[in-house]
């Protein structure tokens, strides 16, 4: 089922209920914003301000906040299944290709 599988996908921590991922393909330098992941929404779904963590491999390198999301050159409030975006978030910016952006949300 969906939902066997998504108890597979979710990481151990933290605790919270799984809502979606994207992959960083590109990391972009924009001036003063900072490191920006391009990424693409592999499922689910991923909304500005949701609760979001950082994995290289099975490793879990921070848990953050969703500060900006952008859909080409517009600002969006969420990407879905297959959107390709800019992910920005709050105190983080040492992304690199093949992170994994899993978005959560506290039970």
């Amino acid at each position: 089922s969906v939902e066997s599988r998504m108890q597979e996908v979710l990481s151990p921590t933290p605790e919270g209920e799984y809502v979606g991922s994207a992959i960083v393909q590109e990391v972009f330098n924009i001036g003063k914003t900072g490191n920006i992941a391009g990424s693409k929404c592999l499922d689910g779904i991923i909304k500005k301000g949701s609760n979001v963590r950082v994995l290289r491999g099975d490793k879990i390198l921070i848990e953050s906040t969703v500060k900006t999301l952008r859909n080409f050159k517009a600002e969006v409030d969420q990407i879905e299944t297959g959107d390709e975006c800019g992910i920005g978030l709050l105190d983080y910016e040492n992304f690199e290709p093949g992170d994994t952006i899993e978005s959560f949300v506290v039970r």
